[in-house]
């Protein structure tokens, strides 16, 4: 049984029904996976998997569980074959080369279709909300379910925010409910996007921060521009922007129109008023590398597993740009496998 619909979610439940799993979908959602622009896999000659590594560990200040890194970076390499690339290579803030790869700014979208598409018929799909009752009812009545937390992160809980309302921690309930640990859930770990439209009918939707690099600039309510080096890691960039008095303009004055229309923006708006949203959950369900929900003392908690933006430990104190979809992708992939390779072993006993 797996609870979440977004890109961690339809990722393990194709690689559970590859496993030969019997699997039920069970979500209210796609969370925020509709809206990852790019991925990250190390594609360029002069960049590798340990490049990537040290690149995912700087940007989480050292904070982050090395193993899970390790295990998401590697699991990377084989996501530029699976899905027709479009060319578009972007070095997102934090990283030492160009690494974000994807499908018309809209990678997301595209591959979760994709998986949907392929899992036709082989899923049992519910469209609602599980609560941990109904989890323990089950866990109660059918004692070889395995379960695959796959929810997404908390941050629709505050009013300004970039996720969809729904998205406020259900999974950690669950969690909690069948045993597993939680960790770092608390303020210090939400990672903000810094340039989030503040008005009008687009209020919450980001405005992408490579455009720093392609010549736009960040103004304070005075007209100035503030940031020294435009070069920084999204958190440092929230900073600067509150230390400004919590708001900004995002002037594209300066980027080509050709840039603005391939990350599908209007090119005739060139001055958007940004604020910093909390955008990313930094903490959630303890894991080891095989996706196993671990207890308050780190041991394996039997039949439950977790991935995507529900767990703790990838990230770190900062989410390196596009790590987002990759550790959807890849701990997806891994908890749906050894999800798989469990059940099959219980249904033999």
């Amino acid at each position: 049984m797996i609870i979440g619909g977004g890109l961690a979610g339809w990722r393990a439940a194709e690689a559970a029904v590859a496993g030969g799993a019997s699997v039920t979908l069970v979500a209210n959602g796609p969370g925020n996976s509709p809206h990852i622009h790019a991925l990250n896999c190390p594609v360029l000659p002069e960049d590798s998997v340990e490049q990537y590594i040290e690149d995912t560990l700087s940007s989480g200040r050292y904070e982050n569980d090395r193993a899970l890194v390790e295990a998401m970076c590697a699991g990377s390499v084989s996501l530029k074959d699976e899905f027709p690339f479009d060319g578009t290579l972007i070095r997102p803030l934090g990283s030492t080369v160009p690494r974000c790869v994807s499908i018309r700014h809209a990678i997301g979208a595209i591959a979760l279709a994709e998986i949907q598409a392929r899992m036709k018929d082989k899923v049992t799909v519910e469209k609602r909300t599980v609560t941990p009752e109904e989890i323990l009812e089950r866990r109660r009545t059918a004692p070889g379910t395995i379960f695959i937390i796959a929810t997404g992160g908390w941050c629709g809980k505050y009013d300004f925010s970039t996720n969809p309302q729904y998205l406020k921690g259900d999974g950690l309930l669950i969690a909690e409910a069948l045993g597993a640990a939680t960790r770092d859930v608390d303020r210090a770990h939400i990672q903000y996007e810094p340039t989030v439209r503040t008005e009008g009918p687009m209020r919450g939707i980001p405005v992408i921060t490579t455009l720093l690099f392609e010549g736009a600039r960040l103004l304070n309510q005075e007209g100035k521009a503030f940031l020294d080096n435009p070069r920084l890691n999204k958190d440092e960039l929230s900073r600067a922007i509150f230390r400004e008095g919590g708001s900004a303009i995002y002037d594209l004055t300066a980027v080509p129109e050709a840039k603005l229309l391939e990350c599908k923006m209007d090119p005739a708006e060139r001055r958007i008023p940004v604020a910093p949203a909390p955008h990313s959950s930094l903490g959630g369900i303890a894991i080891d590398p095989q996706c196993h929900a671990l207890d308050r003392l780190g041991k394996i908690v039997p039949g439950v597993y977790a991935c995507g933006e529900v767990t703790a430990g990838v990230h770190g104190r900062n989410r390196l740009g596009g790590n987002g979809g990759t550790a959807a992708m890849v701990f997806g992939a891994i908890a749906g496998r050894e999800a798989a390779a469990e059940w099959n072993k219980r249904s033999r006993k």
